[in-house]
């Protein structure tokens, strides 16, 4: 993200705080987190990795909600990771998110949202999981889209009740960035909670891109009780090449659960299994995390975890141990 633009986010925070002194019906929340690890792999293909270990922060956010009106709201988060660096290798800050919400805009409970917002796809399984400070859930880790997307949002009850509601999204498919093609995207989710302890979820999503074009389908189920909550998730997406009578299909399930020991302790564990056809070449990869979290205080907690990285084309396995730190405030 150029400076330039973090000097205008960082202005219209500060514009809009000034506004909560002007204006009495304004009303700001600041938040943020950061999720940090110390890493230590203790095997890898080859042996090429073995013994490297570090700490590191993987994330960092900053977040201001702002509520304008009964009717208005806006959200402003800036964030960094470990996936952006800038030139000189240090963590680049970006735009997480940045919309205003539009609240009963086209009737009771039916919200328009626009900007730089989630899509509707796996935000109830990411809930479910609980644990975005270890991993991002299946199709946020495979790449099957990003997490943020750029467009107008609707989102609603179906029914009276609010057991199902609706999701849409009608987006430039750029990840946040600025525009670069022609092509959108279309998104769309339905929610189900038949009782308080099951949900579940259908979506999927469409775009052309030059050269094809691509058709995503997912389905989640959630169960909570007690002290347990279990999920279980999958995907398809086939992509369609121009040039090619074959596809490139991706798919991909997992498997996780947390159990609460106590109230400051529980385990934790996920498995994925994903694999893809890329125009007749198949790959298949196993991933799996156990962990134990401890919060010492409200707002921290502390895992000690470990990961199992598996591709089908390397003999070996890649085995790390973290201690991870997950701080919200």
């Amino acid at each position: 993200m150029k400076k330039s633009s973090l000097w205008i986010c960082t202005a219209l925070v500060v514009t809009l705080s000034a506004a909560n002194v002007a204006r009495a019906q304004v009303t700001v929340k600041l938040s943020g987190a950061i999720f940090s690890d110390y890493a230590y792999t203790f095997s890898s293909p080859e042996g090429a990795k073995d013994g490297d270990n570090g700490f590191d922060f993987r994330r960092v956010n900053f977040t201001s909600d702002f509520k304008l009106s009964d009717a208005f709201d806006a959200r402003i988060r800036l964030e960094a990771n470990d996936d952006g660096t800038i030139s000189n290798g240090k963590p680049g800050t970006f735009i997480k998110d940045l919309y205003i919400r539009w609240k009963n805009a086209v009737g009771e409970g039916h919200n328009v949202v626009f900007g730089v917002s989630p899509p509707p796809m796996w935000l109830v399984s990411e809930q479910q999981w609980g644990y975005r400070g270890l991993e991002a859930t299946l199709m946020d880790r495979a790449k099957i889209a990003t997490s943020r997307d750029m467009g107008l949002a609707l989102s609603g009850p179906v029914t009276k009740d609010g057991r199902v509601k609706y999701g849409l999204m009608f987006a430039n498919n750029s990840g946040g960035k600025a525009e670069s093609d022609k092509f959108k995207r279309l998104y769309g989710q339905l929610e189900f909670y038949p009782n308080e302890s099951l949900n579940l979820t259908l979506g999927g999503d469409y775009y052309h891109f030059d050269g094809g074009s691509s058709l995503a389908g997912n389905v989640f189920l959630g169960y909570s009780f007690e002290s347990l909550k279990l999920g279980v998730e999958g995907f398809v997406n086939p992509k369609e090449i121009d040039a090619s009578s074959d596809r490139d299909t991706r798919l991909g399930a997992s498997l996780f659960g947390r159990y609460r020991v106590s109230e400051t302790q529980q385990f934790i564990a996920r498995f994925d299994l994903s694999g893809r056809d890329n125009l007749g070449a198949e790959t298949q990869n196993s991933w799996l995390i156990l962990g134990y979290s401890f919060m010492p205080e409200k707002g921290i907690e502390i895992v000690p975890n470990l990961l199992f990285d598996k591709d089908d084309f390397n003999d070996d396995a890649t085995l790390t141990g973290r201690v991870t730190v997950i701080a919200s405030f």
